[in-house]
């Protein structure tokens, strides 16, 4: 645990001294979307500070495709068109780099780890990073911690430390993996806080919620932004009857430190519990793969499954399969819609005589609290 956390929070203090561009994730390559944007990581331009996106706004009710973020560059090879929709100036120019918060799972890829242990998706890719944004009129760069599980982003995530030394040796699945009996168990950092990958500055939430999984319950720690001086050694303890449980006193997460506990206490009271997490989720899958020595000094190897992103609600965008930007916005543009509906409902011969201005009924001036009585 405290090696994640020690890891989360150098990655987010690198930015500072790294002044090499980061690569885009290959996770993250192709068109992204949503029901207001666009998204394009890897546009194939740079300008020194990192990656260019592509932001496209799918304005007027979906009707007109704003390219509002871009390469310049590219500007100029693919002029926009200029009418009331579109700002006269160039496009947002955004730059971007990426950290690594979980390694980045796909296909055959294995990562090895310090101990020897090998990491591969099982089946499905996932990886975390934070994405460090660069808006050209802010001074400060912007963190955005983001999840990738298959064909979705998610911006609303915790991870856990991959924890296949502590699952129980039991009864193999296939003869040679394993994995426990409820993924979820353990202790998951909230990681993920920015209301939007956007043309400006986003927000960022003030607090954080992580959770303690265990088979019977789920306890909610609250963290709230502090100007504390981090320490990822501290920990923080609650109880649950005779039960104990310890968890990081502090966070370090988008360049913010968080605490669950004030001052120099360690003890969290009045802790939330609850059987479930607060939302749908998904967890990403992944295999470690283990090596030991037997009794008898013969080598021997077996897999673990498990899991170390959580993913919780809906996904902020979705990957568009096969398509580019152009095609799309092309497609769009070609698209014909129906008609707007009447504000008032079709009708024939307007049911109405001049005579009730004249002689109008005697009731006309009743309150409509009186009707019906």
């Amino acid at each position: 645990m405290k090696k994640l956390i020690l890891l989360l929070c150098l990655s987010l203090f690198s930015f500072s001294f790294a002044q090499e561009e980061t690569p885009v994730p290959e996770l993250l390559k192709g068109v992204w979307m949503n029901s207001s944007r666009y998204i394009v990581f890897d546009s194939g331009y740079s300008n020194g500070k990192g990656a260019v996106p592509m932001m496209v706004l799918r304005s007027f009710y979906k009707r007109y495709d704003d390219r509002a973020a871009e390469p310049h560059a590219y500007t100029e090879k693919n002029k926009r068109p200029l009418n009331d929709a579109t700002q006269r100036d160039l496009p947002e120019e955004i730059s971007i780099r990426f950290i690594e918060l979980t390694p980045q799972l796909a296909g055959d890829k294995i990562v090895l780890q310090e101990d020897g242990d090998e990491i591969s998706a099982d089946g499905i890719s996932s990886g975390a990073w934070t994405m460090q944004v660069k808006y050209p009129r802010e001074k400060e760069v912007c963190n955005i911690p983001f999840a990738v599980i298959g064909n979705k982003l998610y911006l609303n995530f915790i991870v856990k430390e991959e924890d296949s030394d502590k699952v129980p040796k039991g009864a193999f699945l296939d003869g040679n993996t394993m994995q426990s009996g409820n993924p979820l168990n353990g202790y998951w950092q909230d990681s993920g806080n920015a209301s939007g990958i956007l043309i400006s500055r986003p927000f960022n939430s003030k607090e954080l919620m992580s959770y303690y999984i265990n088979e019977n319950s789920v306890y909610h720690i609250r963290y709230w932004r502090t100007d504390m001086d981090y320490d990822g050694e501290k920990e923080a303890v609650f109880s649950d009857g005779d039960e104990t449980y310890r968890v990081p006193k502090h966070l370090r997460v988008s360049g913010q430190t968080f605490t669950c506990v004030n001052g120099r206490g360690t003890r969290i009271r009045n802790i939330e519990k609850s059987e479930e997490l607060p939302s749908e989720y998904e967890l990403n899958s992944i295999l470690v793969k283990k090596h030991g020595t037997d009794e008898k000094g013969n080598e021997f190897s077996y897999s673990v499954r498990t899991s170390t992103i959580c993913a919780l609600g809906k996904p902020y965008l979705e990957l568009v399969d096969g398509k580019t930007i152009e095609q799309i916005i092309r497609e769009d543009s070609e698209k014909k819609y129906p008609e707007p509906e009447p504000l008032f409902p079709p009708h024939g011969v307007l049911d109405f005589d001049w005579s009730i201005l004249e002689d109008p009924p005697a009731n006309w001036n009743m309150r409509m609290l009186d009707l019906g009585k």
